[in-house]
């Protein structure tokens, strides 16, 4: 069994009246992709930002690499977890080579170091010739590419994504899915994928998180999940799904 990164224990967070995580308990294992996946709203994002500490849980405990994320230095602590948004989250008046740089200047690393670093993770995403362009000129899919070379410049063990490819074509979409496969194969990092896309969850995760009204109700690998739907609200969202090749 490998080492667990990320430990869920009995979390609830509410907001309001809204229970977004209902007494949520899950590992994730070192060097797996994890896809969370629901309907909008089932607490898909709320899980996430538990991990970095930007929402913190009502009750329960979550711990990263062995410690709860509610002690300790959390600054430090989200050095060490990368993190990727819808639309790559990118500072518009930046460059490229500014934009993925931005956490190694808020560590104070010197400029050598960070063009070093900038051409090294660009070069991962194969943006290795767009360091002085800025967001606006590049396209949906460049931009996510530029959102992931920003969350792998401190070389985190850890990646949250929170539908990175979400605002991308269907075209675009599936040509991301299938570089960052390799990219995880390749960098081997431990990585939380969330997606409403249940092709998108089922084509790239080890195992596959079902969330709906904010509880857990399967973890699966996901042929296991496509044979043995635990309720018939997953067999109903299973077969939403669109044929892609032999998936």
């Amino acid at each position: 069994m490998s080492e667990t990164l990320i430990r869920f224990e009995h979390v609830t967070k509410r907001f309001g009246a809204h229970v977004a995580l209902d007494d949520v308990s899950i590992d994730v294992f070192s060097g797996e992709i994890l896809v969370v996946i629901g309907r909008s709203g089932s607490g898909k994002t709320t899980m996430l930002r538990c991990v970095n500490a930007l929402v913190v849980p009502d009750s329960g405990r979550v711990f990263v690499e062995g410690r709860t994320v509610a002690s300790g230095d959390v600054v430090a602590s989200r050095r060490r977890i990368g993190y990727v948004i819808q639309s790559g989250g990118l500072f518009p008046h930046m460059t490229v080579a500014q934009n993925v740089s931005i956490l190694g200047r808020a560590a104070g690393d010197a400029a050598q170091r960070r063009a070093s670093r900038v051409a090294e993770v660009l070069a991962t995403v194969g943006l290795e010739t767009l360091e002085s362009r800025y967001p606006s000129e590049l396209s949906g899919g460049q931009r996510q590419r530029v959102g992931i070379a920003r969350a792998l410049y401190m070389d985190p063990p850890i990646l949250l994504l929170d539908e990175p490819f979400a605002a991308v074509d269907p075209l675009t979409r599936m040509d991301l899915q299938d570089e960052f496969s390799r990219l995880h194969h390749r960098l081997g990092k431990t990585m939380v994928f969330v997606t409403h896309d249940v092709d998108e969850a089922l084509y790239l995760g080890d195992r596959v998180a079902v969330f709906d009204a904010g509880r857990l109700v399967q973890t699966d690998a996901p042929d296991d999940l496509r044979r043995k739907p635990a309720t018939e609200y997953i067999a109903r969202f299973l077969q939403r799904r669109r044929a892609r090749g032999d998936a």
